[in-house]
C-alpha cells in the first residue's frame, strides 16, 4: 500500500493569474510527489532537491506550512507502524525526513509519541476488553512495547488506565439495578486479579457496593442472623434485625374551636362592641401521630418484638397486612388493633426488605 499519493498542483486564483503568482502550497505538493517517486527508499531524496523546490516558490520552508510538513512525516509514521515495529532503518529514515522537512527534534518526538501511544492503547484495549489478561496477551504487549520504543512508565500508565476503565464499567453495569449478585461479585474480583488492579473507589462507592451486595443476599441468599441475640427468643426463631425506634400511633386530637352562625356587632362606645346573633361552637379534630414509647425493635422470622421504656409489644408477622417504608421509618398495617409507625433513620431499607421476605416465606 502506497505511503503517499500523487497530488495535482493547485491552480492560481484570478488575482494570482493577473499577478502571475502560483500558490506556494504547491511546494509541499511537489515534495509529496517527490516522496511518491522514492517510496522504496526515502533517503534517496536529497536536501538539495527539497531546497530547489523551495527556491522555485520563493519559500522559506522552515517558516511556512508546518502542519503540512508534519502531515507528510505522520504519513510515514503510519506506514512504519503497520507491522507494529519500528526498526533501525525506519529510525534512520525518520532522521532524514526531519532534515528534509525542516522539523525539530521536539516536533518529530511529539508525532512519534502520539502515534505509538495511540497504537499501543488500541492493542491494550483489545487485550483487556474481556476483563482477562492472559499470559500470552501480556507477552504480546511486552513485545509491542519494545518494538514501539515505548518506555515502561508510558506503557504501564496506558495499561492501568484501560484496565481501570474495564473494571469500573463492569461495576457500573453490575450495580445498575442496585444489586450485586454472587456471580457479579466473583467476576469483579476475577477482573481485578487478572488485570492486576484494585478498584479506585471512594468511601461512598464502597459503602454502596456493600449495601447492594446485602440487598441481593436479602432477596436471594441466606439472611444474616445474630448468633448471640441480646433478648430471649424461641429456639425456632432467628434474629435478623434490631434498631432503636420510636413507636408511634395515631390519636384523634382537637386542634381548635370554630364559632359559626349569623352574628352582628353593634358599637356601644369607642372601642366597645356588643355581639348579637346566634353562636354555635364546633370542635375540629384530626388524627395525628403521637409517640407512644421509645425502645428497641427486634425482627425475627416469626414476629416483631418491641421492648420499650413503658412496656413491650409483639406483632406476629402473619398479622401484618402491608408495610410502607419512608425515609424516617416504616408504617406497619396490622389486621386488627392500632397500626404503628416505627420511626428510625438507619437501615430502614434493610429492615423493610428483610420484613417483606420473611412475610413472603410464611
Amino acid at each position: 500500500m502506497s505511503i503517499f499519493k500523487i497530488k495535482e498542483n493547485k491552480k492560481p486564483s484570478l488575482i494570482g493569474k493577473i499577478l502571475k503568482r502560483t500558490p506556494k502550497e504547491n511546494a509541499l505538493i511537489e515534495i509529496n510527489n517527490l516522496f511518491v517517486e522514492n517510496e522504496d527508499d526515502l533517503t534517496k531524496v536529497s536536501l538539495e532537491q527539497i531546497q530547489e523546490i523551495a527556491d522555485k516558490y520563493k519559500l522559506k520552508l522552515n517558516k511556512k506550512f508546518k502542519a503540512l510538513r508534519l502531515d507528510l512525516f505522520r504519513k510515514y509514521i503510519h506506514h512504519c507502524l503497520e507491522d507494529h515495529v519500528i526498526d533501525e532503518d525506519e529510525i534512520n529514515t525518520f532522521l532524514h525526513l526531519k532534515k528534509l522537512l525542516h522539523l525539530t527534534d521536539v516536533e518529530i518526538k511529539q508525532v512519534l509519541n502520539f502515534e505509538t501511544r495511540k497504537l499501543y492503547d488500541q492493542e491494550v484495549k483489545s487485550a483487556v476488553s474481556d476483563g482477562i489478561l492472559t499470559q500470552e496477551e501480556k507477552d504480546n504487549l511486552e513485545l509491542l512495547k519494545k518494538n514501539l520504543l515505548l518506555n515502561d512508565q508510558v506503557a504501564d500508565d496506558i495499561l492501568q488506565t484501560n484496565s481501570n476503565k474495564v473494571l469500573t464499567d463492569f461495576i457500573n453495569q453490575a450495580v445498575s439495578d442496585e444489586r450485586l449478585s454472587d456471580e457479579e461479585f466473583e467476576k469483579m474480583n476475577e477482573i481485578s486479579l487478572s488485570l492486576g488492579i484494585e478498584p479506585k473507589l471512594n468511601q461512598r462507592t464502597k459503602e454502596n457496593l456493600e449495601r447492594y451486595r446485602l440487598y441481593w443476599t436479602i432477596e436471594n441468599g441466606e439472611l444474616p442472623i445474630y448468633e448471640n441475640p441480646p433478648i430471649n427468643i424461641q429456639k425456632s426463631e432467628n434474629l435478623y434485625f434490631m434498631a432503636n425506634v420510636k413507636w408511634q400511633e395515631q390519636r384523634r386530637v382537637t386542634k381548635r374551636i370554630n364559632y359559626g352562625g349569623p352574628t352582628a356587632r353593634i358599637k356601644i362606645a369607642k372601642g366597645v362592641y356588643y355581639r348579637m346573633g346566634s353562636i354555635s361552637a364546633k370542635s375540629v379534630s384530626e388524627d395525628v401521630w403521637q409517640i407512644i414509647d421509645s425502645g428497641n425493635i427486634y425482627l425475627t422470622n416469626k414476629r416483631l418484638i418491641f421492648m420499650g421504656s413503658r412496656g413491650n409489644k409483639t406483632i406476629r408477622l402473619n398479622k401484618i397486612l402491608d408495610i410502607t417504608p419512608y425515609k424516617n421509618g416504616v408504617d406497619i398495617q396490622k389486621d386488627a388493633g392500632k397500626s404503628p409507625f416505627l420511626e428510625f433513620n438507619t437501615n430502614v431499607d434493610i429492615f423493610s426488605m428483610m420484613l417483606v421476605r420473611l412475610m413472603n416465606e410464611l
